[in-house]
C-alpha cells in the first residue's frame, strides 16, 4: 500500500494533475481544428465533444454500477447540471468563431471568482480580504482583454472579437452555475457519475440545436473525425478524469493554482497551432487575470481549511 505522505504518492497525483490540465488545454484547439479540417460548426463540435465523452465515461461508470444509484430520483439532481453544462459548452464553443482561444479560455476561468462570490452572497461563506484584491486584479485583466479585442480587429475571419469575449464571460457564468448546481451531489456521488449524466443530458440538449443551427453536422471527410474524437476522449473524459483522480492526493490550494496552467497552455497552443498571436494589451490582460485568480485562490483556500477530500471536491472542475 502506498504511503500518502511519500514523495512517490505526491508526484503520481501531481503529474496526473498537470497532464489532465494539458489535456483540457487542447480542447479549444481540437474544436477549432474540427472546423478547419472537417468543416463542422462550433455548435456541432460541442455536441460531439459531450456525446463522445459520455460514451467513454459510460465504460467507467456502468461496469461499477455507478451510473444511477438506487433510490435517487432523476429529476431531483441531474437535469439542472446537465442543462447548465449544455449552455456552458454552447456559448464557449460559439466564442471560438469570434475571438481567440486564449481570450475565451482566460475569460471562462473567471468562474473561479464567481463561485466564491455566489457562496458568499447565498450561503454566507467568508471571503478573505486578499480574495477581493485578487478578484479586482482579475477584473482589471478582463477589461484589458476586452479592450485589446476592441482595438485589434478580427482574430477569426468574419468574427466579432468583442462578441466572442462576451460569450467567454457568459461561459464563466454558466460554468460557475454548473459547479454550484453539483455541489450538494458531489458529497454523495462520484465525479465520473456526475460527469457521465451531465454529459449525456448535455448531448441530448445540444443535438437538436446543432442540427437546427445550419452548419455542417458531419465532418466532410474522415480526417475531420480525429479532432472530434480527441476532444471527447482526451480533453473531456481523459482530462477531467485525471484531474478528479489527482485531487484525492493533493492540497486544494496547490491543485487550484496548478490548474491555471490550462489557460496559459491554451494561449501558447493557439499561437503555435492556430496562428492566433497575442498583442501587448491582450498579454497584459491575460497576465492580470492569471495573477488575480492565483491570489484569490491562494488566500481563499487558506481561509477555509478542510480535509483534503472536502477541499478537493470544491475545485475538481475549475476549468471548462
Amino acid at each position: 500500500m502506498v504511503n500518502p505522505s511519500s514523495p512517490a504518492y505526491f508526484w503520481k497525483h501531481f503529474l496526473s494533475l498537470v497532464i489532465g490540465a494539458l489535456c483540457i488545454a487542447f480542447a479549444p484547439i481540437f474544436v477549432v481544428l474540427a472546423g478547419r479540417i472537417g468543416g463542422v460548426g462550433m455548435m456541432d463540435a460541442a455536441f460531439w465533444r459531450v456525446a463522445i465523452g459520455a460514451v467513454v465515461l459510460a465504460f467507467v461508470v456502468l461496469p461499477r454500477g455507478q451510473a444511477f444509484p438506487a433510490g435517487t430520483r432523476l429529476g431531483t439532481w441531474i437535469w439542472l447540471p446537465g442543462v447548465l453544462f449544455a449552455a456552458d459548452f454552447a456559448v464557449w464553443h460559439a466564442s471560438f468563431a469570434h475571438t481567440s482561444v486564449a481570450n475565451s479560455t482566460l475569460l471562462a476561468n473567471v468562474s473561479i471568482v464567481l463561485v466564491t462570490l455566489f457562496a458568499w452572497w447565498i450561503w454566507k461563506e467568508k471571503i478573505a480580504p486578499m480574495f477581493i484584491v485578487g478578484a479586482g486584479i482579475a477584473g482589471l485583466g478582463v477589461v484589458l482583454l476586452i479592450f485589446s479585442s476592441s482595438t485589434r480587429g478580427e482574430v477569426v475571419p468574419g468574427g466579432n472579437p468583442v462578441l466572442g469575449d462576451a460569450l467567454g464571460i457568459a461561459t464563466a457564468f454558466f460554468y460557475a452555475s454548473y459547479l454550484l448546481s453539483t455541489k450538494a451531489f458531489r458529497r454523495v456521488h462520484s465525479a465520473p457519475r456526475l460527469m457521465f449524466w451531465s454529459s449525456s443530458l448535455a448531448a441530448a440538449i445540444l443535438l437538436p440545436i446543432a442540427l437546427w443551427h445550419g452548419d455542417p453536422f458531419w465532418p466532410s471527410h474522415q480526417a475531420g473525425w480525429w479532432p472530434l474524437i480527441a476532444v471527447g476522449v482526451i480533453s473531456h473524459a481523459g482530462g477531467q478524469g485525471l484531474i478528479a483522480y489527482s485531487l484525492a492526493g493533493l492540497p486544494a490550494t496547490l491543485a487550484a493554482i496548478t490548474l491555471l496552467l490550462q489557460p496559459v497552455a491554451t494561449a501558447l497552443l493557439g499561437w503555435m497551432i492556430l496562428g492566433q498571436g497575442m498583442v501587448p494589451w491582450q498579454m497584459a490582460g491575460g497576465t492580470a487575470v492569471l495573477i488575480g485568480l492565483g491570489i484569490a485562490v491562494r488566500f481563499q483556500a487558506g481561509l477555509n481549511r478542510h480535509p483534503p477530500s472536502s477541499e478537493s471536491a470544491s475545485i475538481s472542475n475549475t476549468v471548462p
